[in-house]
């Protein structure tokens, strides 16, 4: 969904407990195995440490730095850009998992921008981010699903 000041994937519901989703969100190495939006990842889920990523809005993949700027373990982690004071545009990346019993949640990826160019930019880029997302649901929930029923 797109809004005037946020790009969000569907709502989906994985049959997987939620702390194997959040193994599959948090295992960058393993990133191109199942996401094809961002299929390379590198950094570590530690507060103020930068992510190096390839990203795929449409036009082959391109580097991005963001840094982490939230954790809430099994629930919620965030990633951000630099966002200084005056910066055109701010963005942050919130990866939210809601349990719904012990076997399954739901997941959604939502990425909040602000500044004077983030109206502009969502016009630009919101359609591809959007599907980037969706895709990238997608891909977690196979992943979580495959390893669940692995270790059943």
């Amino acid at each position: 969904m797109i809004t005037a000041n946020s790009v969000s994937s569907e709502e989906i519901v994985i049959n997987a407990p939620a702390e194997v989703v959040w193994d599959v969100i948090l295992d960058f190495a393993n990133y191109g195995l199942w996401n094809t939006f961002c299929p390379i990842m590198k950094g570590e889920a530690v507060i103020g440490s930068p992510l190096e990523m390839q990203v795929d809005l449409g036009n082959g993949l391109q580097s991005q730095v963001e840094y982490v700027t939230r954790i809430e373990p099994t629930h919620t982690i965030v990633w951000s850009m630099e966002n200084k004071p005056g910066d055109p545009i701010h963005a942050d990346r919130i990866q939210r998992i809601t349990p719904i019993d012990e076997f399954s949640c739901r997941y959604c990826s939502i990425d909040e921008f602000s500044g004077e160019f983030a109206g502009p930019m969502i016009e630009q880029l919101g359609e591809q981010v959007e599907k980037g997302f969706n895709d990238c649901a997608l891909g977690i929930k196979t992943r979580a699903e495959e390893l669940y029923r692995a270790s059943a």
